[in-house]
């Protein structure tokens, strides 16, 4: 887990054991993106701590996102309750105000900057992945989606050892109908497999456009490489 400095103590923002909510992760995705020219950092983090338990029911075929998930939500909920609170109240007042300060040169800690870089790759597979399992067919096999997603996505920001390790992993994963059982929590039923495969849908739709609006921040400010 990465720290904000020496002193910093790490507050699991999902220590607390709650049940997957796939409508307050879609909810909080179009809260989000719902004001004008802006993108409200609260609001982002409860979409994440909602990704990071759907893909802890999952086991550890997605250990290595979740584990980087929270580890990212901690820090900038950190910076959130910090003094300069006010800075990071959206992605872009973070942005700014880091840019304008050096802190996103400053690699003796974790900016916010560099922070939600990581989460901001992450959300284009999960966007990419919940398109592709909303329209496939009820016996598509999820790990062949989820393959697909990653290779397009998240695998060229991971060494060839973390790359072979996913791909092997994704293998264990279940058909689309024992996916959704699993993310349910039990036995589904017809009307509840399709209220599933719609929301995931509508999840990577407004899913899009805050990666689109964030992409082109980050790019005009130089921003897409931090290391």
């Amino acid at each position: 887990m990465e720290k904000l400095d020496g002193n910093t103590k790490t507050n699991d923002v999902c220590s607390e054991e709650k049940p997957f909510d796939i409508q307050l992760l879609y909810d909080s995705l179009e809260k989000c993106c719902a004001e004008s020219n802006s993108l409200v950092m609260e609001e982002y983090l409860i979409a994440f701590r909602e990704l990071y338990r759907f893909f802890t029911l999952l086991g550890s075929v997605f250990g290595f996102v979740a584990t980087d998930i929270i580890s990212k939500v901690n820090i900038l909920e950190e910076y959130r309750q910090s003094e300069q609170s006010d800075q990071y109240a959206t992605i872009q007042s973070m942005i700014e105000y880091e840019s304008c300060n050096g802190i996103t040169e400053d690699v003796s800690r974790p900016s916010g900057c560099r922070t939600l870089l990581r989460l901001h790759r992450s959300l284009e597979f999960i966007m990419s992945f919940m398109s592709d399992f909303s329209s496939a067919d009820a016996n598509a096999k999820s790990s062949t989606i989820a393959q697909k997603c990653y290779n397009e996505t998240l695998s060229k920001f991971h060494p060839w050892l973390i790359r072979k390790g996913a791909t092997i992993a994704m293998y264990t994963l279940p058909a689309r109908q024992q996916f959704i059982e699993r993310v349910c929590g039990g036995p589904c039923d017809e009307e509840t497999v399709e209220f599933y495969g719609k929301m995931m849908g509508d999840i990577a739709l407004v899913s899009k456009r805050i990666y689109d609006e964030t992409h082109k921040l980050y790019e005009a400010n130089n921003l897409l490489n931090l290391p």
